[in-house]
């Protein structure tokens, strides 16, 4: 799989005093004549900010200590704001009174020279300020004088100076002259703070437009993304809290196709560095050179007969034997060899065996693609005068009547007679003493699965072992 990689560093190059940046004031407002006042105060960050470690303070005039303090409390979550205020101060106007906050003190007011500021803990560690700590000085915002005295200060966008930045002199930070304009601001009539924020700290940069294949992956913010979407990563650099680079993810549609396969059942088949014996379908992923991978499905089939049969005895000629195809699948050519130098083509045939002994029969079987099949067992035919009965090596007790029960064509037997069956793993599932005995394939009421079992018979004082085959 390709993918593809990119990654933005963060830096800053802030002057810091103090306080690491996090929070910061985005709005300011003096309500006439001058004793009340509200700040927003806005979580920049990523992560929530536990409260409980700031207070806002407020200094009059050039002290440097301040004339009240008030600690704040609550979690401000990512992006959020919260409004401080004192509009219980008595001199407060029933205009400001009625406006909305979340954080309600009883600081002393301001006029044009203080300063209202956040804090960490109750000291002198300044995270932000409107005004100029220290200093009486009536400061010029964005070319207004006086500009906090009675007026309502709206940070721009994309300002992220705050007052741990200030040096008197640089851009968008607290001078200590009044002849020196703030920028960064905006000076507006006051007005009630809005609840909310309608702040944006970044700006959007450089936009970009990727495309990645079904399966691949893009590198961005640290992140590998494998979605399409919007995202974002930032860039900080020199007083401003920078700008938001913008990813615009997309997949690319993979190439499908579609493979179907196919061989004989006893054959194998070679795919894709692999030997495969089973039908099975799976997803094949293959390469393109400049483009996506294709998605192929793979399909493959094993077809074909399965060759089987089974036999019976008749009472009348113990030589002349009854074979059944049981073979599955489309049978279109049929070839039995008895053994004996003899064949057929027919699909049930009968034959007789001359003489006495073991005679290996196979059966072959094909259907019309040529795929084919053989199976081959060992039949004993006993010589006639022998007392011995005919033992079976097969049946089959499926339900179709013939051949559905494991039996001995026999009208006596010896008084000794003992017909035990064991399955492979030695647990007998059957016994009889009769010489009519019919074993229908079952033991305890459940069905024997198809495979070997093993008989054991005595017969006049000799003991017999054979195997036995069970089909179903």
């Amino acid at each position: 799989m390709r993918a593809l990689l990119l990654s933005f560093l963060a830096f800053s190059s802030l002057t810091v005093f103090g306080q690491a940046n996090d929070l910061m004031i985005t709005e300011y407002v003096d309500w006439n004549p001058g004793s009340g006042w509200a700040i927003k105060v806005y979580n920049p960050t990523a992560n929530p900010i536990n409260l409980n470690a700031y207070y806002v303070q407020v200094y009059n005039g050039s002290n440097t200590s301040s004339t009240g303090s008030v600690q704040l409390g609550g979690i401000l979550n990512a992006g959020a704001s919260i409004i401080i205020s004192n509009a219980d101060n008595t001199g407060s106007s029933a205009d400001f009174k009625a406006c909305s906050d979340q954080v309600r003190t009883n600081l002393g007011g301001v006029n044009n020279d203080d300063c209202i500021a956040i804090t960490l803990g109750n000291t002198n560690t300044f995270v932000d300020m409107v005004g100029l700590y220290g200093v009486a000085v009536k400061n010029q915002v964005a070319g207004v004088n006086n500009a906090l005295k009675w007026q309502k200060l709206v940070r721009l966008n994309g300002n992220c100076t705050r007052y741990t930045s200030t040096d008197g002199s640089s851009a968008n930070s607290w001078p200590s002259s009044a002849s020196v304009s703030v920028t960064g601001w905006q000076v507006e009539p006051p007005t009630c703070l809005s609840i909310g924020s309608n702040f944006s700290p970044y700006s959007i940069g450089n936009t970009l437009s990727e495309s990645i294949c079904q399966g691949d992956s893009f590198l961005f913010n640290g992140q590998y993304l494998k979605s399409p979407g919007t995202y974002f990563d930032t860039l900080s650099t020199g007083g401003t809290c920078g700008q938001i680079t913008q990813l615009q993810l997309s997949l690319k549609q993979a190439l499908l196709g579609q493979v179907s396969l196919s061989a004989c059942r006893q054959d194998s088949l070679f795919y894709h560095n692999g030997w495969f014996r089973n039908d099975t379908n799976f997803i094949h992923q293959k390469p393109n050179a400049g483009t996506c991978d294709s998605i192929i499905n793979v399909e493959i089939r094993f077809t074909g007969p399965q060759a089987n049969f089974s036999w019976q005895y008749p009472t009348s000629d113990s030589s002349q034997i009854q074979f059944q195809n049981f073979s599955t699948g489309s049978v279109d050519g049929v070839l039995w060899d008895f053994g004996d130098g003899d064949s057929t083509t027919l699909f049930d045939p009968q034959h007789q065996f001359e003489g006495e002994g073991p005679f290996k029969v196979s059966l072959w079987v094909s259907d019309s693609e040529g795929c084919g099949d053989s199976i081959s067992y060992w039949l004993y035919i006993p010589d006639s005068e022998l007392k011995l009965p005919i033992i079976p090596n097969i049946f089959s007790p499926n339900g179709d009547f013939m051949n559905d029960t494991y039996h001995f064509d026999i009208n006596r037997a010896p008084a000794d007679f003992e017909v035990h069956i064991f399955d492979r793993h030695g647990l007998e599932v059957f016994q009889s003493r009769e010489a009519d005995f019919a074993w229908d394939g079952k033991h305890q009421g459940q069905a024997c699965g198809t495979g070997t079992y093993f008989l054991q018979l005595q017969w006049e004082g000799e003991i017999y072992k054979k195997f036995l085959s069970l089909q179903r």
